[in-house]
Formats: structure tokens, C-alpha cells, sequence
């Protein structure tokens, strides 16, 4: 047994130095990639090589966006602003004061940057978007899912300050994934071709 342990080890031969050495020049994968073409690049050789290669995702005009989707002609061709005025949603609107807790509220659209935000978030394939806001949405019913088969730690039925904790946490996540479905909609309405 030694013998042929020592004669394969004899028998194996390394890789030829008298031949000049290829490297292959790859790419690391790249997520979320939205539309790939092919590229041939030239080196110095003559040796073309084609790639695969991402061509980015174009932008997204938010304003001309909306022209083209007729917007405004909808909102017109729809009544919406006559309806609200015939049923007196602005005025109940003005009663329940939402004009000026919208107008309070305006000024945290700039301290949070919500408007860039957005215009970021155009760039962004909508589905991953969709996708933490499902994640959100979710949670309350995954968190409690995962307490009850001892996969997370935690108290089940929740007590004491542990309930207004819980109930804190769900309700946060349900205003965000809320926000977020809504925005990942409005973006992949926008990303249409």
C-alpha cells in the first residue's frame, strides 16, 4: 500500500512554466442588474473578448413621467376635485383642521429628506422595494410565528411592559411597510415603459 501511495505521489506533474500564463479577468456578480448587453473589449493582443455586461437602469423623470401617464387629464376626466367639493371634503377637511396638521407636517418632508428619498428610490427596481415592504408587513405575524415554536426568545403570551413593547414595535413596522407598499407602487408605475 505505501508503494502506490509513493508512486502516485512520483507519478503527479505540475503545470508547465514554458507557456505563458492566461488570467482571466471576471467580474464579481452583480444584483439587481435590470438589463444586460454584451460588450467585446479589445487587448492588447488582438484578442477580443465578450462579456456580459450591465447596462444600468435608466433614470426615471418623475414630472415628464407623469405627462406621459396624462395625470392631470385623468384627475380632470375623473371628477375627483368636484366630488370632494360636492360631498364638502374640504370643508370637513378645514373643520378637522388637516390643512394645517398638513401644513405643521411640511416641514419634516425637508428635515427628512422624504423627497429625495423618493427620487432615489425611482432608480431602485420596484420589486425590492415590494420586498421590504412585504418583509414589514409581515413581521407581527413571522415575529409571533417564531416565538411560539422557541426559534426567538421571548415571553409568550407577552406581560407586563412587555406588551405595549410588542405592540409598539408591530404598529411601527405596519406604518412602514404600509409606506413603503405604497411607494414601491408608485415607483413601478413611474418605471414603466
Amino acid at each position: 500500500m505505501l508503494s502506490l501511495v509513493a508512486a502516485a505521489s512520483l507519478a503527479y506533474v505540475g503545470p508547465l512554466t514554458a507557456g505563458p500564463v492566461v488570467q482571466r479577468r471576471l467580474q464579481s456578480p452583480m444584483m439587481g442588474a435590470e438589463k444586460k448587453v454584451i460588450a467585446y473589449q479589445d487587448f492588447e493582443d488582438g484578442v477580443f473578448e465578450g462579456r456580459e455586461v450591465d447596462a444600468g437602469v435608466p433614470p426615471v423623470y418623475l414630472l415628464s413621467r407623469l405627462n406621459e401617464l396624462k395625470f392631470a387629464t385623468w384627475v380632470s376626466e375623473a371628477g375627483l376635485l368636484s366630488f370632494a367639493e360636492e360631498k364638502k371634503v374640504f370643508s370637513t377637511l378645514e373643520n378637522a383642521g388637516a390643512f394645517s396638521t398638513a401644513e405643521k407636517l411640511l416641514p419634516l418632508v425637508e428635515k427628512f429628506k422624504l423627497l429625495s428619498i423618493f427620487e432615489k428610490a425611482l432608480d431602485v427596481p420596484n420589486g425590492f422595494i415590494f420586498t421590504a415592504a412585504i418583509t414589514l408587513l409581515t413581521f407581527p405575524f413571522n415575529l409571533a410565528l417564531l416565538q411560539g415554536f422557541s426559534i426567538v426568545p421571548g415571553v409568550r403570551p407577552p406581560t407586563g411592559l412587555f406588551i405595549p413593547l410588542e405592540l409598539g414595535v408591530d404598529a411601527a413596522a405596519l406604518a412602514v411597510g404600509a409606506g413603503l407598499f405604497a411607494m414601491a407602487f408608485a415607483v413601478g408605475k413611474l418605471q414603466e415603459d
